[in-house]
């Protein structure tokens, strides 16, 4: 036996008793709700002559966790803190949590929630103890009108009017549930006539279901700027310090590859900070078989210790270890991000950015150091190899520069702008450090760092702006949406 909720939007006021009923047995903070009603209105007032006609509409859907058959909250969590009942219901268990909000992005109806009070992810439970004892969800005891009920999933009397939209693809579940839920979500609805109304539709009250808790971005674009940087700089190093055949040994060596450790470090360090529970931290590596979240850790902690292994022990083959390492590091974090709900995120274009950010922050901050020795005769980089290296910076700089225009936002143009006008800028600085003299080659290695630094910055500050919550998705107008077509004569 599985429970699935049944909800007939036909019938619904919209007087949101559902919603404060699970909000107060739950005793949510502010900012937080398990259960959302949804307004959505469109239409507008036409003038013709003296009389004034509407097609004004408005609708509402109560939403909260669907206790999907195929949870992808649950395979997404590094800590593998959620668990399916055997009567299907997906509950969380706090105690596991690290409060990291992967369960959020991932889910396509954002249920998961982040407690600022305990810093962890709450989610509906269905009022599994009330089930327990044979009593219906406090959300289903509320409604007035009875237009929200728990039913088992395999009730034979789910049938027309209210359809099963576990059993229908994505395309077919009314507006606002989105469109890239693949994971069966137990909701049979009953459709309101004005789901299939002409024109634009957006949420009316869309700033009272915003998350007031949500929590920003802004520690993720250092972390991930500074792991890449790490991770490439492990590569470059590889093959430059192999191209002039210098000694691991070499003293010079060393203050780059604790440079290299210590923004690994710095970022492990704000990944860490961003938690919401960091007591519960160590279990982030407990799902490797599921959780790419889990794999990318994973892959922080091998780089960690096989660069305190080459610090230690250098070599060609420990210098090798870091380097395998980064590229899992890198590789896992483009996936972390290949997520459904997100579709900005979910391609190739995404990934590739990845390695990109990481070749050239790597190489340019290595050049840095490198660039003080020649002097010394101590790690020598012969002139073509000086320019081969910038002149690989360049290709990378103008392929990073391809993808921005590919990925070109008209709402974020300016931002955009600004970034390919650094671009620009980081290749000019490129082309004056290749042909830089001996005592300016280190001034001009930290002009085109600073750059890139700006740069890759507004570049992952664009990444992580593009991520969407489903209301704010939702929010938006519904032109293009093949699911809402005009009616005929409308020309809409």
């Amino acid at each position: 036996m599985s429970y699935a909720f049944k909800f007939d939007a036909a019938s619904c006021t919209g007087c949101k008793a559902c919603q404060i009923a699970c909000k107060d047995r739950s005793n949510l903070p502010v900012g937080v709700l398990w259960r959302r009603v949804v307004e959505v209105s469109g239409g507008t007032w036409q003038r013709t002559g003296r009389a004034w006609s509407t097609d004004t509409f408005a609708y509402y859907l109560s939403l909260t966790c669907n206790h999907c058959i195929y949870p992808k909250c649950a395979g997404v969590c590094p800590t593998d803190a959620f668990r399916v009942r055997p009567d299907g219901i997906v509950l969380l268990d706090r105690t596991r949590c690290m409060g990291c909000g992967y369960c959020a992005w991932a889910c396509p109806y954002a249920a998961p929630e982040y407690d600022p009070r305990t810093g962890v992810m709450t989610k509906c439970d269905l009022c599994c103890d009330e089930l327990d004892a044979g009593r219906p969800p406090a959300c289903v005891a509320a409604c007035p009108l009875r237009v929200l009920e728990l039913i088992e999933a395999g009730d034979p009397w789910v049938e027309e009017p209210f359809r099963a939209l576990w059993k229908l693809p994505p395309d077919d579940h009314p507006y606002p549930l989105p469109r890239d839920s693949h994971t069966g979500p137990r909701l049979a609805v009953r459709e309101h006539a004005a789901m299939h109304a002409a024109g634009e539709k957006a949420i009316a009250n869309q700033e009272e279901l915003a998350a007031s808790a949500a929590r920003g971005d802004h520690p993720l674009v250092a972390f991930s700027l500074l792991v890449q940087m790490s991770a490439g700089g492990f590569w470059s190093l590889l093959w430059l310090v192999s191209a002039v055949r210098a000694s691991w040994r070499a003293p010079a060596l060393l203050p780059l590859l604790w440079t290299l450790t210590a923004c690994l470090a710095a970022g492990t360090a704000i990944a860490f900070g961003h938690l919401g529970r960091k007591r519960n931290a160590w279990r982030a590596v407990i799902h490797l078989r599921k959780s790419w979240l889990s794999r990318e850790l994973l892959a922080c902690l091998l780089l960690g210790a096989s660069a305190l292994l080459l610090v230690l022990v250098p070599g060609v083959w420990t210098a090798w270890l870091p380097a395998v390492a980064g590229f899992a590091l890198v590789y896992s974090l483009g996936n972390v991000y290949a997520l459904r709900t997100v579709p900005s995120w979910n391609n190739r274009r995404s990934r590739w950015s990845f390695f990109l950010s990481s070749l050239l922050l790597g190489q340019v901050l290595d050049l840095c150091f490198l660039a003080g020795e020649v002097p010394s005769g101590k790690v020598n980089l012969p002139g073509e190899l000086w320019t081969a290296s910038w002149a690989w910076t360049a290709v990378l700089l103008a392929a990073q520069l391809g993808l921005l225009i590919m990925t070109w936002k008209s709402e974020q143009k300016s931002a955009h702008a600004g970034r390919a006008v650094l671009i620009v800028l980081g290749l000019l600085a490129a082309g004056a450090a290749a042909t830089a003299s001996a005592p300016q080659r280190v001034p001009a290695c930290l002009g085109v760092l600073l750059i890139l630094l700006a740069e890759e910055s507004v570049g992952r500050w664009l990444f992580y702006a593009s991520r969407e919550q489903i209301l704010t998705r939702l929010a938006r107008q519904t032109a293009g949406d093949p699911r809402f077509k005009p009616a005929a004569g409308t020309g809409a």
